[in-house]
């Protein structure tokens, strides 16, 4: 009935990550918001012709994500009304090490609004070392990561969930038209928060 937070939570060497998408679907279920999250994510992991289409080769296999959730948000008062949590099994593949969590990869939505109300994004978890160069994203693995996301939003709007930008004060939402990714990664500061310091110290 309405919107959705279709939320993705996993854990990354010793630090957790989620990110997040809105969803629409005015005679939808919370119970359909989930399987179609569920069926989305495992696009964006797998693919359907990897590597072109998927993510988890770009990821270290001390990455992976363990759970998904939908929950439903009142349309009048905008807070959550229901919500279904799903177990998830998505691991990446790449036996190199990660990144710091901090680098987090930056997948921008577009709406039709052409300002900053009409733009979203998103944050996947930090990738693998080789797929960087004098810092910056691998152009092949940029390419892999904006059509895997491709494919998941189309495969939430082929579900009659569509992807939308969700405005919270307004309780309105704008669909999203596009999705790009740059080469540069964004600092996302929460995501080292459970990587606890080890400290080595010298007397002067």
């Amino acid at each position: 009935m309405g919107t959705y937070i279709c939320v993705a939570n996993g854990t990354e060497a010793g630090e957790t990550f989620t990110f997040t998408l809105h969803t629409f679907n005015a005679a939808g279920t919370v119970a359909g918001a989930a399987a179609a999250w569920h069926t989305a994510l495992g696009l964006l992991w797998n693919g359907v012709a990897p590597p072109a289409d998927s993510i988890k080769q770009l990821i270290p296999t001390t990455s992976s994500i363990i759970s998904s959730s939908a929950t439903e948000i009142d349309p009048l008062t905008g807070k959550n009304l229901g919500q279904v949590i799903t177990a998830e099994a998505l691991a990446g593949t790449d036996a190199t090490g990660p990144v710091p969590p901090q680098c987090a990869v930056t997948v921008s939505l577009r709406t039709a609004v052409f300002n900053k109300a009409g733009r979203g994004r998103f944050y996947l978890p930090a990738l693998s070392t080789d797929k960087v160069s004098a810092g910056r994203i691998l152009a092949g693995a940029v390419t892999q990561i904006v059509t895997a996301s491709q494919k998941m939003i189309q495969s939430l709007n082929g579900a009659g969930y569509t992807v939308v930008v969700y405005h919270r004060a307004s309780r309105t939402h704008d669909n999203v038209v596009s999705v790009n990714v740059g080469d540069v990664f964004d600092t996302q500061r929460r995501r080292r928060d459970k990587l606890v310091e080890a400290r080595t110290s010298l007397s002067v």
